[in-house]
């Protein structure tokens, strides 16, 4: 065909579609508005390249109508966080390996968080629950604390990271066994 357009309302739709699509200059996504908001249209080259092929972990992971969001930290962060920490992607591609353990997939959410909640993976203090008791401990200083804002203990990362890694195998047509 010469072009494809397909039409939903759910962006949820357009971005699997750009995640699992090929590039293709002639396959259009077209949202509709509500209201006063205009119909959007979207062409899956519109994403930079690398953030096409990272978007099913960038959304799985950022929270979408299957897995938990993480508070205050929205998909644009996760896009800048990749954007600057390019080695990332190398760590993030265990989410879209079928063959992957459950401990890859756990470490590398792990350092994933630590990296969006502002640590450094490097130092051998820091993991999650170290980052969590020192955001805690900071946060105490202030008139009113947002513990909302802290980043998700080792256990909680975990699962978080396993319900993620389920969600893209099974975008990617991988049934796996909860």
């Amino acid at each position: 065909y010469d072009n494809i357009f397909v039409v939903g309302e759910d962006i949820d739709f357009s971005v699997l579609l750009t995640g699992l699509a090929p590039m293709k200059e002639n396959l259009y996504f077209r949202k509709c508005g509500k209201g006063r908001t205009p119909d959007v249209l979207y062409i899956t080259t519109s994403f930079k390249y690398k953030f096409s092929r990272m978007i099913s972990f960038i959304y799985a992971f950022s929270g979408c109508d299957t897995t938990s969001a993480l508070f205050g930290h929205g998909k644009t962060k996760f896009c800048s966080l990749l954007e600057k920490n390019r080695h990332l992607e190398e760590e993030i591609q265990v989410f879209f390996n079928s063959e992957a353990t459950i401990d890859q997939v756990a470490k590398a959410g792990e350092t994933f968080l630590i990296h969006l909640y502002g640590g450094n993976p490097r130092t051998s203090a820091c993991d999650l629950n170290h980052l969590h008791y020192t955001l805690f401990t900071q946060s105490t200083t202030k008139a009113r604390p947002t513990l909302a804002r802290l980043p998700p203990t080792v256990d909680a990362a975990r699962f978080h990271a396993l319900r993620s890694y389920l969600q893209i195998q099974k975008w990617l047509g991988h049934e796996k066994n909860p």
